[in-house]
């Protein structure tokens, strides 16, 4: 039905289900040919294990022989299923191992959680206004900028955004820590950095904006639980509101994108004066074909690259087919906030990028065989004027950034003050000062990949 594998990601998911949900989920799938299968399914089931139970104990266990021939018969079974990866496919299987997976993570997800404020100090709001305040920040997933429009790649993969691009403040020289999701992430919303970066057990983000009063809310297009999963998903629970869209491996996951709109609006009608909305795309991880709908499906021309062959040409029309369904995205969330007419902001980045036939003869990011394209990321500001109007931005488009500091610039655009928030690392602070980025914790980018 779903086209997908049972996983702990699934349990959790559905255990974060309140009934409402679960009630609209059923009354959407469950209809009465499903209803008319499962009975007849089940009542063959049960005929055919009361059948060999009678069969079982008729010819097989009357000798410790027969019992030894049983039991091996059933260890060469396991022993073929787990050698031949078959066992992947097994529903019993699925749900011992899930169920012990979900029991164990869930044991080290509990201190985000449970403590939604942190430990911070002397924490307060510049800002003092009464006035409804709707703030956006959109995670991106393996998105490079040498591939989107508005960065003046070739092709227009960002139509949209390039129409309002005069509205957006973009920054040229952004990059990421690492060139993979959990290593970067769990440094960009907490207090960690390379300099530091045991700090990700002193507090998140998510926490600090909760101690001012905001109402939080993270939304994702990645499964919850994995081993490039847990740590984040660990920080984002410590939002008043969290949801997850899908329990399936990236690489496998077919949800697009656009179900975070519905989610979105969703959290857009809810009651509160003051909320800041997390939107944890799945943006263009690989299997890019998968990232897309067939009615963005625009480049299929042969592209520029250094590495011709079908398959290079393939990929890189897949990536940018899916850029152009992001622009879409991040266009819907910035027309959507607009509208309210409310102070507000949409902030876009991208955790990691990814190299594209451009350095190296691949396609995707690895910790081990890097390029430099794979930590350039998309990373722009949109406000609304009411934003405008209270709070004038430093704006330098070509500052040298890393974003392992983003907790520093977000409590800066959310006028908050804490002794943990030094506005020296601060993008958007006219105190910014500039500091070495090192990636992977050891290597010196700006050096390291020197023209």
């Amino acid at each position: 039905m779903f086209d997908t594998y049972f996983s702990s990601s699934a349990i959790f998911v559905t255990l974060d289900s309140n009934a409402e949900e679960s009630k609209e989920f059923l009354n959407f799938y469950i209809d009465t040919p499903i209803i008319v299968f499962t009975l007849i399914f089940g009542l063959l089931v049960l005929y055919l294990l009361l059948k060999s139970r009678n069969i079982f104990e008729n010819n097989f266990v009357q000798s410790k022989y027969s019992k030894l021939k049983i039991l091996l018969l059933f260890f060469g079974i396991v022993l073929f299923i787990r050698q031949s990866t078959l066992i992947r496919f097994n529903l019993p299987y699925l749900i011992l191992k899930s169920g012990i997976e979900y029991r164990a993570e869930s044991e080290k997800l509990g201190d985000y959680k449970n403590n939604k404020t942190g430990n911070f100090n002397d924490v307060s709001r510049l800002s003092g206004t009464n006035e409804d305040e709707v703030y956006v920040v959109i995670i991106g997933e393996s998105t490079a900028r040498s591939h989107m429009g508005i960065y003046d790649y070739y092709r227009e993969t960002t139509p949209k955004l390039s129409s309002i691009k005069n509205q957006l403040a973009i920054y040229n020289d952004v990059i990421s820590p690492h060139v993979y999701s959990v290593g970067a992430l769990t440094k960009i919303l907490t207090l960690a950095n390379y300099e530091n970066p045991d700090r990700i057990s002193e507090g998140s983000i998510i926490q600090l904006i909760n101690a001012v009063g905001f109402d939080t809310y993270w939304l994702s297009n990645q499964r919850p639980i994995g081993p490039f999963e847990s740590m984040i998903t660990k920080i984002s629970l410590s939002s008043k509101e969290s949801k997850f869209l899908t329990t399936t491996v990236a690489g496998n996951s077919k949800v697009l994108d656009g179900e975070l709109l519905v989610e979105f609006n969703k959290a857009l009608r809810y009651k509160k004066q003051k909320k800041v909305i997390f939107l944890h795309m799945m943006g263009t991880h690989h299997h890019y074909e998968n990232r897309y709908p067939e009615s963005f499906s625009k480049f299929n021309d042969e592209p520029r690259t250094n590495f011709k062959s079908e398959e290079s040409f393939a990929k890189i029309n897949h990536y940018d087919n899916t850029i152009l369904y992001n622009d879409f995205i991040i266009s819907e969330v910035i027309r959507k906030v607009d509208s309210l007419n409310k102070k507000s902001f949409v902030l876009y980045f991208s955790d990691h990028a990814e190299e594209m036939y451009s350095e190296l003869d691949m396609a995707g990011h690895n910790e081990d065989i890097y390029s430099k394209q794979m930590f350039d990321i998309p990373f722009f500001l949109w406000q609304s004027q009411k934003y405008k109007e209270e709070k004038a931005l430093y704006f330098e488009s070509n500052r040298k950034y890393m974003i392992d500091d983003l907790f520093h610039s977000i409590a800066d655009l959310l006028h908050i003050s804490a002794k943990e928030v030094e506005t020296s690392r601060s993008i958007f602070s006219e105190d910014f000062k500039d500091r070495k980025r090192i990636i992977k914790d050891t290597i010196n980018y700006d050096t390291f990949f020197a023209p």
